[in-house]
């Protein structure tokens, strides 16, 4: 009687590959989901930065944080208009009193992350001493405000 060795895999061999794929994928799936979010909120960060710096110079001049319309505020700083900044995922950044800026991203249906769509934050300033501005962010909006995973990094 001659042996044949064995060729390819066995049933339970494949079941086991299978299992091992489905719980990597139950892991690792919501994980990519959390970082492709964080990775459209830093585009806000970006979007900000001139924002940022805009306000801290009109500070800096005035003692004061601009006032007036939306429209006022934003001949104040020079910057453009709340809805016109040209992101992908953010869909408006608002000027408001005190110095506060409200962010808020697009609809899921502009391919925003189903964890930060329509969602808010805030940037406020904190401190302003010494000539130097200290700013956080901060949900916004009850019920669309952000959680806070997604904005820890703002500085």
């Amino acid at each position: 009687m001659k042996r044949t060795k064995q060729k390819g895999f066995t049933l339970i061999e494949l079941m086991i590959v299978v299992a091992i794929i489905g719980i990597l994928a139950a892991i690792a799936m919501p994980q990519y989901n959390k970082y492709v979010a964080r990775t459209q909120v830093a585009e806000a960060y970006a979007l900000l930065a001139p924002v940022k710096a805009a306000l801290g110079l009109y500070y800096q001049e005035s003692q004061s944080w601009p006032t007036g319309s939306d429209t006022q505020k934003h001949d104040a700083l020079g910057i453009p208009e709340r809805d016109s900044f040209g992101g992908d995922y953010v869909a408006r950044i608002a000027l408001i009193n005190d110095g506060r800026v409200n962010v808020t991203f697009d609809t899921e249906a502009s391919g925003v992350n189903t964890l930060i769509a329509e969602k808010r934050f805030q940037l406020r300033p904190v401190a302003t001493t010494g000539g130097s501005i200290t700013w956080r962010c901060v949900p916004n909006g009850v019920p669309d405000d952000i959680g806070l995973e997604y904005i820890k990094s703002c500085n």
